[in-house]
Protein backbone atom coordinates (compact mmCIF):
# COMPACT_ATOMS: atom_id res chain seq x y z
CA UNK A 1 0.00 0.00 0.00
CA UNK A 2 3.19 2.15 0.97
CA UNK A 3 3.76 2.27 -2.80
CA UNK A 4 1.30 3.85 -3.39
CA UNK A 5 1.34 6.78 -0.81
CA UNK A 6 4.16 9.81 -1.52
CA UNK A 7 6.33 10.47 1.26
CA UNK A 8 5.74 6.96 3.25
CA UNK A 9 8.68 5.04 4.71
CA UNK A 10 8.83 1.51 6.59
CA UNK A 11 12.00 2.41 7.42
CA UNK A 12 11.29 5.85 9.25
CA UNK A 13 8.34 4.42 10.65
CA UNK A 14 10.15 1.69 12.59
CA UNK A 15 12.79 4.15 13.72
CA UNK A 16 10.39 5.89 14.82
CA UNK A 17 8.62 3.09 16.83
CA UNK A 18 12.02 2.18 18.46
CA UNK A 19 12.44 5.46 19.92
CA UNK A 20 9.00 5.95 21.54
CA UNK A 21 9.20 2.48 22.91
CA UNK A 22 12.77 3.24 24.38
CA UNK A 23 11.34 5.84 26.54
CA UNK A 24 9.13 3.15 28.59
CA UNK A 25 6.42 5.47 30.29
CA UNK A 26 3.49 4.89 31.13
CA UNK A 27 2.10 7.81 28.87
CA UNK A 28 4.14 6.40 25.40
CA UNK A 29 2.58 8.16 23.10
CA UNK A 30 4.31 5.29 20.94
CA UNK A 31 3.15 2.33 23.14
CA UNK A 32 1.07 -0.64 21.56
CA UNK A 33 -2.86 0.07 22.30
CA UNK A 34 -6.01 -0.93 21.17
CA UNK A 35 -7.22 -0.46 17.48
CA UNK A 36 -10.29 1.11 19.07
CA UNK A 37 -7.52 4.08 20.62
CA UNK A 38 -5.56 5.27 17.55
CA UNK A 39 -8.83 4.76 15.61
CA UNK A 40 -10.47 7.49 18.00
CA UNK A 41 -7.17 9.52 17.86
CA UNK A 42 -6.71 9.20 13.69
CA UNK A 43 -10.61 10.58 13.63
CA UNK A 44 -10.12 13.51 15.98
CA UNK A 45 -6.81 14.49 14.14
CA UNK A 46 -8.81 14.26 10.61
CA UNK A 47 -12.08 16.05 12.04
CA UNK A 48 -9.80 18.57 13.72
CA UNK A 49 -7.75 19.17 10.67
CA UNK A 50 -10.16 18.55 7.65
CA UNK A 51 -13.38 18.43 8.40
CA UNK A 52 -14.37 19.54 4.54
CA UNK A 53 -12.18 16.66 3.12
CA UNK A 54 -13.32 13.95 5.79
CA UNK A 55 -17.11 14.84 5.12
CA UNK A 56 -16.90 14.56 1.72
CA UNK A 57 -15.71 10.70 1.96
CA UNK A 58 -19.09 9.35 1.82
CA UNK A 59 -19.42 9.68 -1.67
CA UNK A 60 -16.63 11.35 -3.25
CA UNK A 61 -13.86 9.12 -4.48
CA UNK A 62 -11.17 11.98 -4.50
CA UNK A 63 -11.75 12.78 -0.71
CA UNK A 64 -10.72 9.25 0.47
CA UNK A 65 -8.04 8.83 -1.45
CA UNK A 66 -6.69 12.12 -0.20
CA UNK A 67 -7.63 11.06 3.64
CA UNK A 68 -6.05 7.83 2.65
CA UNK A 69 -2.80 9.42 2.53
CA UNK A 70 -3.46 12.05 5.42
CA UNK A 71 -4.03 8.90 7.81
CA UNK A 72 -0.75 7.34 6.24
CA UNK A 73 1.50 10.15 6.86
CA UNK A 74 -0.09 10.39 10.20
CA UNK A 75 0.72 7.10 10.75
CA UNK A 76 4.46 7.51 9.99
CA UNK A 77 4.98 10.42 11.24
CA UNK A 78 3.39 9.34 15.17
CA UNK A 79 4.80 5.87 14.38
CA UNK A 80 1.49 4.08 15.76
CA UNK A 81 1.90 0.59 16.71
CA UNK A 82 -1.44 -1.28 17.21
CA UNK A 83 -1.64 -4.22 19.24
CA UNK A 84 -1.13 -7.47 17.07
CA UNK A 85 -0.88 -5.63 13.96
CA UNK A 86 2.78 -6.00 12.45
CA UNK A 87 4.52 -3.43 9.77
CA UNK A 88 2.93 -0.19 8.49
CA UNK A 89 1.16 -1.41 5.57
CA UNK A 90 -1.14 -3.19 7.54
CA UNK A 91 -1.47 -0.96 10.10
CA UNK A 92 -2.69 2.09 7.54
CA UNK A 93 -5.06 -0.80 5.82
CA UNK A 94 -6.70 -1.45 9.26
CA UNK A 95 -7.09 1.72 10.49
CA UNK A 96 -8.17 3.09 6.73
CA UNK A 97 -10.85 0.47 6.81
CA UNK A 98 -12.20 1.37 10.22
CA UNK A 99 -12.34 4.97 9.15
CA UNK A 100 -12.97 4.65 5.54
CA UNK A 101 -15.74 1.45 5.27
CA UNK A 102 -19.15 1.80 5.96
CA UNK A 103 -19.60 -2.16 6.15
CA UNK A 104 -22.59 -3.78 4.15
CA UNK A 105 -24.16 -0.05 2.76
CA UNK A 106 -20.96 0.98 1.42
CA UNK A 107 -21.88 -0.18 -2.30
CA UNK A 108 -25.42 2.01 -1.67
CA UNK A 109 -23.14 4.70 -0.30
CA UNK A 110 -21.09 5.16 -3.86
CA UNK A 111 -24.30 3.61 -6.08
CA UNK A 112 -25.45 6.70 -8.08
CA UNK A 113 -28.94 4.79 -8.94
CA UNK A 114 -29.29 4.85 -5.04
CA UNK A 115 -31.49 7.53 -3.53
CA UNK A 116 -31.88 6.78 -0.38
CA UNK A 117 -30.67 4.23 1.88
CA UNK A 118 -32.78 2.73 5.45
CA UNK A 119 -31.78 0.58 8.16
CA UNK A 120 -34.70 0.01 9.77
CA UNK A 121 -32.26 -2.66 11.95
CA UNK A 122 -29.49 -4.30 11.42
CA UNK A 123 -31.00 -7.08 9.78
CA UNK A 124 -33.69 -5.06 7.65
CA UNK A 125 -31.64 -2.55 5.18
CA UNK A 126 -33.60 -1.05 2.24
CA UNK A 127 -32.64 1.85 -0.93
CA UNK A 128 -34.89 4.16 -2.85
CA UNK A 129 -34.61 3.76 -6.80
CA UNK A 130 -36.65 6.27 -8.46
CA UNK A 131 -38.79 7.02 -5.81
CA UNK A 132 -39.50 3.24 -4.58
CA UNK A 133 -38.28 1.55 -2.02
CA UNK A 134 -36.63 -2.29 -2.42
CA UNK A 135 -35.30 -4.61 0.48
CA UNK A 136 -31.79 -6.15 0.41
CA UNK A 137 -30.93 -9.18 1.45
CA UNK A 138 -27.81 -7.11 3.27
CA UNK A 139 -27.02 -7.38 6.78
CA UNK A 140 -25.01 -5.90 9.40
CA UNK A 141 -22.89 -8.88 11.31
CA UNK A 142 -24.64 -7.49 14.43
CA UNK A 143 -26.25 -4.40 16.11
CA UNK A 144 -23.15 -3.36 17.08
CA UNK A 145 -21.76 -3.50 14.06
CA UNK A 146 -24.54 -1.28 12.40
CA UNK A 147 -24.43 1.41 15.49
CA UNK A 148 -20.84 1.75 14.97
CA UNK A 149 -21.10 2.30 11.32
CA UNK A 150 -23.72 5.06 12.04
CA UNK A 151 -21.52 6.44 14.70
CA UNK A 152 -18.84 6.73 12.00
CA UNK A 153 -21.25 8.58 9.63
CA UNK A 154 -21.93 11.17 12.06
CA UNK A 155 -18.48 11.49 13.60
CA UNK A 156 -17.35 13.00 10.23
CA UNK A 157 -19.40 15.96 11.04
CA UNK A 158 -18.31 16.14 14.46
CA UNK A 159 -21.17 14.59 16.34
CA UNK A 160 -21.70 11.54 18.46
CA UNK A 161 -24.19 8.77 19.49
CA UNK A 162 -24.22 7.11 22.49
CA UNK A 163 -27.32 6.16 24.83
CA UNK A 164 -27.56 9.20 26.80
CA UNK A 165 -27.80 10.95 23.28
CA UNK A 166 -29.50 8.49 20.77
CA UNK A 167 -30.17 10.67 18.24
CA UNK A 168 -28.43 13.02 15.61
CA UNK A 169 -29.89 14.58 12.67
CA UNK A 170 -27.58 15.95 10.66
CA UNK A 171 -26.75 17.73 7.37
CA UNK A 172 -22.96 16.28 5.06
CA UNK A 173 -21.18 18.69 3.24
CA UNK A 174 -21.93 17.12 0.51
CA UNK A 175 -25.66 17.58 0.70
CA UNK A 176 -26.56 14.23 1.75
CA UNK A 177 -28.96 13.79 4.96
CA UNK A 178 -28.55 11.37 7.92
CA UNK A 179 -30.86 11.08 10.18
CA UNK A 180 -30.78 8.25 12.92
CA UNK A 181 -32.01 6.94 16.46
CA UNK A 182 -30.29 4.12 18.35
CA UNK A 183 -31.39 1.96 21.52
CA UNK A 184 -32.36 2.40 23.82
CA UNK A 185 -34.99 5.00 21.98
CA UNK A 186 -35.22 2.99 18.90
CA UNK A 187 -36.78 -0.49 19.60
CA UNK A 188 -35.33 -2.40 17.12
CA UNK A 189 -31.95 -1.46 18.28
CA UNK A 190 -31.07 1.44 14.66
CA UNK A 191 -32.97 3.68 12.55
CA UNK A 192 -30.98 5.07 9.72
CA UNK A 193 -31.71 7.16 6.77
CA UNK A 194 -28.99 7.95 4.26
CA UNK A 195 -30.69 10.55 2.17
CA UNK A 196 -28.72 11.04 -0.87
CA UNK A 197 -28.00 14.41 -3.06
CA UNK A 198 -28.58 13.62 -6.78
CA UNK A 199 -25.65 14.55 -8.51
CA UNK A 200 -27.58 15.59 -11.42
CA UNK A 201 -28.45 19.29 -12.53
CA UNK A 202 -32.64 19.28 -13.52
CA UNK A 203 -33.56 21.77 -16.01
CA UNK A 204 -37.02 22.21 -17.11
CA UNK A 205 -36.69 19.89 -20.68
CA UNK A 206 -35.92 17.04 -17.60
CA UNK A 207 -38.89 17.73 -15.32
CA UNK A 208 -41.11 18.10 -18.26
CA UNK A 209 -39.73 14.65 -19.24
CA UNK A 210 -40.41 12.52 -16.40
CA UNK A 211 -43.66 14.15 -16.02
CA UNK A 212 -42.92 16.83 -13.37
CA UNK A 213 -44.74 19.68 -15.19
CA UNK A 214 -45.48 21.65 -18.69
CA UNK A 215 -43.41 24.00 -21.03
CA UNK A 216 -46.46 25.81 -20.63
CA UNK A 217 -46.68 25.60 -16.68
CA UNK A 218 -42.84 26.79 -17.16
CA UNK A 219 -43.90 29.87 -18.98
CA UNK A 220 -45.94 30.73 -16.76
CA UNK A 221 -43.74 30.94 -14.19
CA UNK A 222 -40.99 32.83 -15.83
CA UNK A 223 -43.99 35.94 -16.78
CA UNK A 224 -44.23 35.88 -13.04
CA UNK A 225 -40.65 35.84 -12.24
CA UNK A 226 -39.95 38.89 -14.67
CA UNK A 227 -42.69 40.95 -13.26
CA UNK A 228 -41.03 39.69 -9.90
CA UNK A 229 -44.24 38.09 -8.24
CA UNK A 230 -43.03 36.20 -5.13
CA UNK A 231 -44.22 32.73 -4.79
CA UNK A 232 -43.69 29.67 -2.14
CA UNK A 233 -42.73 26.40 -3.67
CA UNK A 234 -44.39 23.78 -1.05
CA UNK A 235 -44.92 20.36 -0.79
CA UNK A 236 -44.18 17.74 1.48
CA UNK A 237 -40.31 15.65 2.61
CA UNK A 238 -38.89 14.34 -0.48
CA UNK A 239 -41.25 15.76 -2.98
CA UNK A 240 -38.70 17.43 -5.41
CA UNK A 241 -39.01 21.18 -4.11
CA UNK A 242 -35.46 22.03 -4.42
CA UNK A 243 -35.00 20.86 -8.46
CA UNK A 244 -38.14 22.85 -9.25
CA UNK A 245 -36.56 26.08 -7.44
CA UNK A 246 -33.30 25.24 -9.45
CA UNK A 247 -35.00 24.94 -12.35
CA UNK A 248 -36.76 27.92 -11.67
CA UNK A 249 -34.17 30.37 -10.50
CA UNK A 250 -32.09 28.79 -13.82
CA UNK A 251 -34.48 30.01 -16.18
CA UNK A 252 -35.29 33.40 -14.24
CA UNK A 253 -31.57 34.48 -14.42
CA UNK A 254 -31.08 33.55 -17.83
CA UNK A 255 -34.01 35.46 -19.06
CA UNK A 256 -33.08 38.59 -17.14
CA UNK A 257 -29.33 38.60 -16.87
CA UNK A 258 -29.28 41.74 -14.71
CA UNK A 259 -31.59 40.57 -12.19
CA UNK A 260 -29.62 40.60 -8.73
CA UNK A 261 -30.32 37.69 -7.27
CA UNK A 262 -29.14 36.29 -3.77
CA UNK A 263 -29.76 32.89 -2.40
CA UNK A 264 -29.47 31.88 1.31
CA UNK A 265 -29.84 28.12 2.36
CA UNK A 266 -28.76 26.30 5.43
CA UNK A 267 -26.88 24.35 3.20
CA UNK A 268 -25.80 25.54 -0.18
CA UNK A 269 -27.33 23.18 -2.60
CA UNK A 270 -28.81 25.70 -4.99
CA UNK A 271 -26.80 26.04 -7.78
CA UNK A 272 -27.59 29.46 -9.98
CA UNK A 273 -25.19 30.81 -12.43
CA UNK A 274 -24.85 34.55 -11.70
CA UNK A 275 -26.44 34.52 -8.56
CA UNK A 276 -25.27 35.41 -4.61
CA UNK A 277 -25.15 32.18 -2.87
CA UNK A 278 -25.24 32.70 0.69
CA UNK A 279 -24.94 29.75 3.21
CA UNK A 280 -25.44 29.66 7.20
CA UNK A 281 -21.97 28.53 9.35
CA UNK A 282 -20.53 30.08 12.38
CA UNK A 283 -23.97 30.25 14.39
CA UNK A 284 -25.15 32.89 11.58
CA UNK A 285 -28.74 32.10 11.16
CA UNK A 286 -31.05 32.92 7.83
CA UNK A 287 -32.44 35.36 9.91
CA UNK A 288 -29.11 36.96 10.06
CA UNK A 289 -28.59 36.59 6.16
CA UNK A 290 -31.89 37.66 5.11
CA UNK A 291 -31.63 41.25 7.53
CA UNK A 292 -28.12 41.55 5.39
CA UNK A 293 -29.56 41.04 2.12
CA UNK A 294 -31.54 43.55 2.22
CA UNK A 295 -28.96 46.11 2.40
CA UNK A 296 -27.33 44.85 -0.53
CA UNK A 297 -29.93 46.01 -2.75
CA UNK A 298 -31.12 42.45 -3.57
CA UNK A 299 -34.10 42.38 -6.78
CA UNK A 300 -34.84 38.36 -6.07
CA UNK A 301 -34.10 36.89 -2.63
CA UNK A 302 -34.18 33.12 -2.06
CA UNK A 303 -34.19 31.41 0.83
CA UNK A 304 -33.87 27.41 0.75
CA UNK A 305 -36.15 26.45 2.93
CA UNK A 306 -37.89 28.82 5.64
CA UNK A 307 -38.24 27.10 9.28
CA UNK A 308 -38.80 30.26 11.87
CA UNK A 309 -39.49 33.74 13.35
CA UNK A 310 -37.14 34.42 10.00
CA UNK A 311 -40.78 34.80 8.47
CA UNK A 312 -41.39 38.00 9.84
CA UNK A 313 -38.87 39.11 8.29
CA UNK A 314 -39.92 37.29 4.67
CA UNK A 315 -43.24 38.18 5.05
CA UNK A 316 -42.59 42.36 5.62
CA UNK A 317 -40.15 42.16 3.00
CA UNK A 318 -42.20 40.80 0.25
CA UNK A 319 -45.07 43.68 1.41
CA UNK A 320 -42.26 46.33 0.72
CA UNK A 321 -41.43 45.72 -3.31
CA UNK A 322 -38.81 43.07 -2.68
CA UNK A 323 -39.44 40.06 -4.76
CA UNK A 324 -39.04 36.63 -2.81
CA UNK A 325 -39.34 32.96 -3.52
CA UNK A 326 -39.63 30.69 -0.26
CA UNK A 327 -39.82 27.07 0.33
CA UNK A 328 -40.89 25.33 2.86
CA UNK A 329 -42.94 22.09 4.07
CA UNK A 330 -46.71 22.12 3.60
CA UNK A 331 -49.13 20.28 2.03
CA UNK A 332 -51.07 22.22 -0.29
CA UNK A 333 -52.22 25.84 -0.68
CA UNK A 334 -54.64 25.92 1.74
CA UNK A 335 -52.40 24.68 4.21
CA UNK A 336 -49.56 26.85 3.10
CA UNK A 337 -50.90 30.65 4.71
CA UNK A 338 -50.96 28.78 8.15
CA UNK A 339 -47.78 27.03 7.90
CA UNK A 340 -46.05 30.74 7.22
CA UNK A 341 -48.06 31.93 10.24
CA UNK A 342 -46.80 29.41 12.34
CA UNK A 343 -43.79 30.40 11.81
CA UNK A 344 -44.20 34.19 11.98
CA UNK A 345 -45.75 33.42 15.38
CA UNK A 346 -42.11 31.75 16.47
CA UNK A 347 -41.24 35.69 17.19
CA UNK A 348 -42.67 38.33 19.43
CA UNK A 349 -45.65 40.53 17.82
CA UNK A 350 -48.42 42.33 18.45
CA UNK A 351 -50.35 41.35 15.44
CA UNK A 352 -53.48 39.49 15.20
CA UNK A 353 -53.38 36.44 13.66
CA UNK A 354 -56.21 37.86 11.12
CA UNK A 355 -53.66 40.46 10.05
CA UNK A 356 -50.49 38.44 9.94
CA UNK A 357 -52.62 36.02 7.42
CA UNK A 358 -53.62 39.10 5.02
CA UNK A 359 -50.08 40.24 5.01
CA UNK A 360 -48.91 36.81 4.16
CA UNK A 361 -51.26 36.28 1.26
CA UNK A 362 -50.28 40.17 -0.04
CA UNK A 363 -46.91 39.07 -0.06
CA UNK A 364 -46.81 35.48 -1.69
CA UNK A 365 -49.69 35.54 -4.01
CA UNK A 366 -48.66 32.61 -6.08
CA UNK A 367 -48.18 28.85 -5.02
CA UNK A 368 -46.14 26.17 -6.58
CA UNK A 369 -47.64 22.88 -4.68
CA UNK A 370 -45.40 19.56 -5.87
CA UNK A 371 -46.19 16.20 -4.24
CA UNK A 372 -44.67 12.93 -4.43
CA UNK A 373 -47.39 10.73 -5.85
CA UNK A 374 -47.78 6.34 -4.70
CA UNK A 375 -46.19 5.43 -7.63
CA UNK A 376 -43.25 6.87 -7.17
CA UNK A 377 -42.97 9.82 -9.58
CA UNK A 378 -42.99 13.65 -8.74
CA UNK A 379 -45.19 16.25 -10.06
CA UNK A 380 -46.11 19.90 -9.95
CA UNK A 381 -49.95 19.21 -8.36
CA UNK A 382 -50.81 22.98 -8.77
CA UNK A 383 -49.61 26.13 -9.47
CA UNK A 384 -52.58 28.61 -7.37
CA UNK A 385 -53.23 32.33 -7.28
CA UNK A 386 -53.95 33.15 -3.22
CA UNK A 387 -56.56 35.69 -3.72
CA UNK A 388 -57.39 36.66 -0.21
CA UNK A 389 -58.01 35.26 3.13
CA UNK A 390 -61.69 36.49 4.75
CA UNK A 391 -63.69 35.24 7.75
CA UNK A 392 -61.34 32.77 8.41
CA UNK A 393 -61.61 31.13 5.24
CA UNK A 394 -58.52 31.35 2.31
CA UNK A 395 -59.68 32.07 -1.30
CA UNK A 396 -57.71 30.52 -3.80
CA UNK A 397 -57.35 29.04 -7.77
CA UNK A 398 -55.50 27.11 -9.02
CA UNK A 399 -54.46 28.04 -12.45
CA UNK A 400 -52.47 25.24 -13.15
CA UNK A 401 -53.69 21.79 -12.18
CA UNK A 402 -52.62 17.47 -12.39
CA UNK A 403 -55.49 15.88 -13.13
CA UNK A 404 -55.17 11.71 -12.38
CA UNK A 405 -56.88 9.87 -15.12
CA UNK A 406 -56.65 6.71 -14.04
CA UNK A 407 -53.81 4.13 -13.95
CA UNK A 408 -51.48 1.46 -16.32
CA UNK A 409 -49.12 -1.42 -15.26
CA UNK A 410 -45.35 -0.39 -16.02
CA UNK A 411 -42.71 -3.06 -16.63
CA UNK A 412 -39.73 -2.57 -13.75
CA UNK A 413 -36.92 -3.79 -13.16
CA UNK A 414 -35.61 -4.63 -9.63
CA UNK A 415 -32.36 -2.93 -9.10
CA UNK A 416 -30.96 -5.40 -6.71
CA UNK A 417 -32.09 -8.57 -8.77
CA UNK A 418 -32.41 -7.68 -11.68
CA UNK A 419 -35.79 -9.42 -12.04
CA UNK A 420 -38.69 -7.84 -14.02
CA UNK A 421 -41.90 -6.99 -12.32
CA UNK A 422 -45.12 -4.75 -12.91
CA UNK A 423 -46.17 -1.81 -10.82
CA UNK A 424 -48.88 0.60 -10.96
CA UNK A 425 -47.93 4.17 -12.75
CA UNK A 426 -50.89 6.76 -12.31
CA UNK A 427 -51.28 8.48 -15.25
CA UNK A 428 -52.99 11.91 -15.96
CA UNK A 429 -52.64 15.10 -16.91
CA UNK A 430 -51.60 18.81 -16.70
CA UNK A 431 -54.37 21.11 -17.61
CA UNK A 432 -54.89 25.14 -17.43
CA UNK A 433 -57.26 25.12 -15.08
CA UNK A 434 -58.77 28.51 -14.00
CA UNK A 435 -57.82 31.82 -15.54
CA UNK A 436 -56.24 34.11 -13.02
CA UNK A 437 -57.74 37.06 -11.38
CA UNK A 438 -58.07 40.35 -12.66
CA UNK A 439 -55.90 41.97 -9.54
CA UNK A 440 -53.02 39.32 -10.80
CA UNK A 441 -53.88 40.38 -14.67
CA UNK A 442 -53.38 44.17 -13.81
CA UNK A 443 -50.35 43.42 -11.54
CA UNK A 444 -48.77 41.81 -14.88
CA UNK A 445 -49.76 44.66 -16.72
CA UNK A 446 -48.13 47.18 -14.58
CA UNK A 447 -45.11 45.05 -14.40
CA UNK A 448 -44.54 45.69 -18.19
CA UNK A 449 -45.82 41.96 -19.78
CA UNK A 450 -47.04 42.35 -22.90
CA UNK A 451 -50.84 42.50 -22.37
CA UNK A 452 -51.19 39.73 -25.33
CA UNK A 453 -49.38 37.85 -23.19
CA UNK A 454 -51.73 38.35 -20.14
CA UNK A 455 -54.48 37.90 -21.92
CA UNK A 456 -53.22 34.35 -22.33
CA UNK A 457 -53.62 33.65 -19.16
CA UNK A 458 -56.79 36.05 -18.10
CA UNK A 459 -59.14 35.92 -21.49
CA UNK A 460 -58.25 31.95 -22.80
CA UNK A 461 -60.76 29.70 -21.98
CA UNK A 462 -59.18 27.11 -19.54
CA UNK A 463 -59.58 23.62 -20.01
CA UNK A 464 -61.44 22.58 -17.02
Amino acid sequence: MNNFIPNINEDKYLVGIQKRQARKTSVTEGAERALEYFVDEVRKYLTNNYPELFQDTLSNDYAREKIKEKVANYIQTRAIKIEGIEGLDETIQTINLEILDFGVITEYLEDERVEEIRVNSSEDIRIVVKGREYKTNKKFSSMETAINIAKKIVRTVGKTLSPSSPIVDARLKNGQRVACIIKPTALSGINLTIRKQKKEVFTAEKLISFGSATEDMFKFIDILGEAEISMMIIGPTNSGKTATLQTILTRLAQKNLDRRIITMEDTAELNIKGAIAWETRNNITLLDLLIHSLRQSPETMVLGEMRGKEAQTVVAAANTGHQLYNSFHANGPSDAPTRILQMYMMGPTTLTQDMILNMIVNAFPICVFQKKLKDGSRKIMSISEIEEYDGGRLKYREIFKFKPTGIKQVEEVNPLTGDKFYRKSIIGKHIFNRNISDRLYEKLLESGIDIKIADIYHKVKAEN
